[in-house]
């Protein structure tokens, strides 16, 4: 069971990660232009664009989000009276209801060379959002979960960088297909947790 329910949760955690492809796209696609730009004008005096460091900063965000996500799913396991197993695998499956609602949007941002800062900050907060609920999911869950935090911000950093390069050289088509993967990814991993649930039920 046990490997079983880590797999599913890296399987949730990969798609949490790729949430994060969206600004990184964004950012590499920003770079291009502006590089683009100088080219053209290269006694332009306009400063380079700091995505790398935004980037930077949103990961340690996400990752202070995610360690106060834990804390709060630990605090509150008393609150909870047993359920709070039942009560995870709702709130990451409901995640990944969500996450596909939102392809439509997320995959339109491709066709935007720029976000506004009320964009970004929207994106970037939804993303941290569902960090947070994965950081309590893993303390309601009740196991050890220290493989699949490191998994987590693995990825995190993978799909920054990956969403920065597929931006950077326009691949569009990429960065939808990935989009598409990773909410479907977070809905397998729930169901695979929500039949080991049962399966543990039953028994």
């Amino acid at each position: 069971m046990i490997m079983i329910c880590n797999v599913a949760l890296i399987l949730i955690a990969a798609g949490v990660a790729a949430d994060n492809l969206v600004l990184a796209f964004v950012s590499g696609n920003d770079m291009a232009v502006f590089k683009l730009a100088r080219m053209e004008n290269p006694k332009s005096t306009i400063p380079p664009p700091h995505w790398l460091l935004i980037l930077g900063l949103f990961f340690i965000i996400q990752n202070m989000v995610l360690f106060y996500g834990e804390w709060f799913g630990l605090f509150t396991i008393g609150v909870l009276k047993g359920e709070q197993q039942l009560i995870a695998i709702g709130l990451l499956f409901s995640m990944s209801i969500r996450m596909l609602q939102e392809l439509k949007t997320k995959n339109s941002t491709a066709k935007q060379v720029l976000l506004s800062t009320r964009q970004f900050l929207e994106i970037g907060l939804g993303t941290s959002i569902y960090v947070f609920a994965f950081g309590c999911a893993l303390n309601w869950l009740n196991l050890d979960h220290r493989v699949v935090i490191l998994a987590l911000l693995s990825l995190i950093i993978l799909f920054l960088i990956a969403g920065t390069l597929l931006g950077k050289y326009h691949f569009k088509k990429t960065f939808k297909y990935l989009n598409t993967i990773a909410a479907f990814l977070v809905m397998t991993g729930s169901i695979l947790l929500i039949i080991e649930l049962l399966k543990n039920n039953i028994k």
